[in-house]
């Protein structure tokens, strides 16, 4: 028997078994008391879904099934939740955690639980997330201006089939937070979405993806250029037929320590159907 940093007992010698309703709520104590801004919690396996239901609501609980690759965005430290005898639990997330960590504390038995805190190495911190921005943007295409409706989303008047919006969509089987954007048709004036008073660094990265079987019968990529005060920084493109969360990265060293004006446009020769998705973010 031993006291953890919460003042919880742990019972390290038991054989391992799965949590009781006790055990969760005797987690959820430990992460209300202990977690800290920029804390989220990652659940292994990742189907235990309990965790959502009783865990502070104010700690996020991640959707991955692995974190080798991920962004994990604002993120400083991650408590991972494991039941070390669950079906399907291969320690996959733990390796992840492992290798991305500069310093780790745990496992404690909590009953069918182990809790573990990893404070990430190099947590990537950005000055900006434009999805988060997009009521401060202005959206056009077809050449006229597009306006927001009540629930923040644009509609372009000139291409009813335009619309751009901040939303969560499924990439490849995971939950992405991005702004939908469909482009407009050939021959129309492209979608441009212009984000004013934008913190710049030394980059500026992000995502593009297609959602949807449509993704798959397309026959041409999505292209999305990006300016900085009107000048190119570089070109992302979507290919067609594939499915998956793309990165980009482009190099803003000239504008890095003061605030710009960030544009995308983005256009397609195939329109139809094409339910494209992407983030950004400015790096310090």
């Amino acid at each position: 028997m031993a006291l953890g940093a919460s003042g919880l007992v742990f019972y390290a010698t038991l054989p391992a078994r799965l949590p009781s309703p006790l055990d969760w709520r005797s987690a959820a104590v430990l992460l209300a008391r202990d977690a800290r801004p920029g804390d989220v919690v990652a659940l292994d396996p990742s189907w235990a879904e309990r965790g959502r239901e009783v865990l502070p609501a104010s700690v996020p609980v991640l959707a991955f099934p692995r974190l080798a690759g991920e962004d994990l965005l604002g993120v400083r430290r991650v408590w991972l939740v494991a039941l070390p005898r669950a079906p399907g639990r291969h320690a996959t997330l733990e390796r992840d955690l492992v290798a991305r960590a500069g310093r780790a504390f745990g496992p404690l038995r909590l009953g069918g639980l182990e809790i573990a805190r990893y404070d990430l190495r190099s947590p990537l911190l950005p000055l900006a997330f434009l999805p988060d921005r997009l009521a401060t943007a202005s959206v056009s295409a077809g050449g006229e201006a597009c306006a927001r409706d009540d629930r923040g989303a644009f509609r372009c008047p000139a291409i009813t089939s335009v619309v751009v919006a901040r939303e969560e969509r499924e990439v490849d089987f995971l939950p992405r937070p991005c702004l939908f954007a469909h482009p407009a048709p050939p021959g129309a004036e492209p979608l441009t979405v212009a984000f004013p008073d934008v913190p710049m660094g030394r980059a500026l990265q992000g995502h593009t993806a297609m959602v949807g079987e449509a993704a798959l019968t397309a026959s041409a990529p999505v292209e999305v250029a990006v300016k900085v005060d009107g000048e190119v920084v570089g070109t992302a493109e979507e290919p067609p037929g594939q499915l998956g969360w793309h990165a980009f990265r482009f190099d803003t060293p000239r504008a890095a320590g003061r605030v710009a004006t960030v544009t995308f446009t983005v256009a397609t020769a195939d329109a139809a159907r094409r339910e494209f998705c992407f983030d950004a973010y400015t790096l310090p």
